[in-house]
């Protein structure tokens, strides 16, 4: 078993025990490939179905708190999903974000490099709010760029809102705000991630194709955070997007 192999297996164990991961940066100094490399030992024993993709790490100030050089990608998986008015527990988690996301969902098996948007809306059919409950299962103060990639990119649910057809509204202008029992957290615009929405999902899409996989007709695709990461702290949450309706669910 080679290296990737053994942190990979240590991963799944932790995984299953709902125990936070040991960081690879400890004791390897792991490129970005190499940490890639971890991600699909680590996704390939698990046997859930994979679903989908995500980005992340898109801020440029989170890239550089993370020595990253720019954002990464993980896979989605079925088990991960809950349904809009759920109860979160954190207890099933490590150490719980939320964040507000767009989530695209392909109408086309995807196999090569998408060369333009046009040719990358005619390869959707929906596009849906989300909220990603997102765990990175480290001690963040003690994580690297390439830990997080090796772990699949903090990847660990997500909920969907009602998806909205492509091509009635624009997927650029849509405003996000998410409460914690009335109080505002953050407000967003969903144009605002890396300029725009379509050039972000363009990128993951080649992104997650170079990487080795493969994008199958009705995956999700999320294209990264709109607005800060928050700590799942207790309490009634409400995310609202103008046009696309709202998201409640609560975290005990």
């Amino acid at each position: 078993m080679n290296e990737s192999d053994n942190i990979a297996h240590g991963f799944a164990s932790a995984l299953r025990a709902n125990e936070r991961y040991v960081a690879p940066s400890l004791t390897h100094a792991l490129g970005a490939e190499e940490a890639y490399a971890v991600q699909r030992a680590f996704n390939a024993l698990r046997t859930e179905p994979l679903i989908g993709f995500k980005s992340a790490a898109n801020a440029p100030a989170l890239q550089t708190a993370l020595g990253l050089s720019g954002p990464i990608t993980g896979a989605l998986f079925a088990t991960g999903e809950r349904a809009p008015g759920s109860t979160i527990r954190r207890g099933e988690y490590r150490t719980l974000l939320i964040e507000t996301e767009l989530g695209f969902r392909t109408a086309r098996r995807i196999d090569t490099p998408v060369k333009s948007i046009p040719e990358l809306r005619a390869a959707t059919t929906t596009c849906t709010p989300m909220i990603e409950l997102a765990d990175p299962g480290f001690d963040r103060a003690r994580m690297t760029g390439t830990d997080l990639i090796a772990a699949n990119s903090a990847s660990a649910g997500f909920i969907r809102g009602r998806p909205a057809t492509l091509g009635v509204f624009d997927v650029n202008a849509v405003h996000v705000s998410l409460k914690r029992d009335g109080e505002l957290l953050h407000e967003a615009r969903s144009g605002d991630l890396m300029g725009d929405q379509w050039q972000a999902l363009k990128w993951l899409v080649n992104r997650v194709l170079e990487l080795g996989y493969v994008i199958d007709a009705g995956h999700l695709l999320m294209t990264g955070s709109l607005g800060p990461a928050h700590p799942a702290a207790p309490g009634r949450y409400l995310a609202a997007f103008t046009g696309m309706g709202e998201i409640e669910f609560d975290i005990g």
